[in-house]
């Protein structure tokens, strides 16, 4: 795997010479993107919530028993910190999830696929990783469709170019996993990935984008820092 990662490094150098940078066309892309989505959000009480119940120790958990639940954790002698001791609730979600970025080569071009993607508390969409699922989403507890491009990233470890395994952020997630993946695919097989929310992007048009605000999901850099 080291040397796939190497090989990578050294097609995007070259890549790199000839790429356009231009993020305009992009940009225009992901304001029409904002336009189509229909995704409404409004903040209602806990008690009103579909399908989630409040246990009797008062932990806040999904009836399928999967994807997180709020518990509460209690902590002391944290000297480092700006106060030794409190308690705060958390989230708990006992398994990890996959989070993956399809690679590609297009005329000496390496180009990486993001999803135009919203989520509940963003203002609007972002480009996330191509592939985004907690192993609750891949079992498809929420009773829901399986998680687009689940071909290319699951039971498909022969085109990994890089793996490695990330934490989320401690204050808000008790010990979560991250699974952060690279993948290669075929430029034929690419074009049969027609979902109008996906973009094929250059390195330089990535770290151009980076510099504009809300637009990069975070795990997009946290994918991309292993290259």
């Amino acid at each position: 795997m080291k040397n796939k990662l190497l090989k990578l490094r050294n097609e995007i150098l070259k890549s790199q010479k000839v790429e356009n940078n231009n993020i305009q066309s992009v940009l225009k892309w992901l304001k029409k993107r904002n336009k189509v989505n229909k995704m409404k959000v409004s903040k209602i009480s806990v008690n009103k919530l579909k399908d989630w119940y409040l246990k009797k120790n008062g932990n806040l958990f999904h009836k399928s028993g999967q994807f997180f639940s709020v518990e509460g954790v209690n902590i002391q002698n944290a000297v480092e910190r700006e106060t030794s001791s409190w308690s705060q609730p958390i989230l708990n979600q006992k398994h990890g999830g996959i989070l993956a970025i399809l690679a590609r080569t297009n005329k000496g071009i390496v180009e990486f696929l993001l999803f135009a993607r919203k989520e509940p508390g963003d203002n609007s969409i972002k480009l996330c990783p191509s592939f985004s699922a907690t192993q609750s989403n891949i079992n498809r507890a929420h009773g829901g469709k399986k998680t687009p491009l689940s071909e290319f990233v699951l039971k498909n470890k022969k085109n990994i170019i890089g793996e490695t395994t990330h934490y989320e952020e401690g204050a808000r997630f008790w010990k979560k996993p991250n699974k952060n993946v690279i993948i290669h695919v075929d430029y034929k097989k690419s074009l049969k990935i027609k979902n109008p929310d996906f973009i094929w992007l250059n390195f330089s048009q990535i770290k151009k984008l980076n510099f504009k605000k809300g637009i990069l999901n975070p795990f997009v850099k946290t994918i991309l820092f292993m290259i």
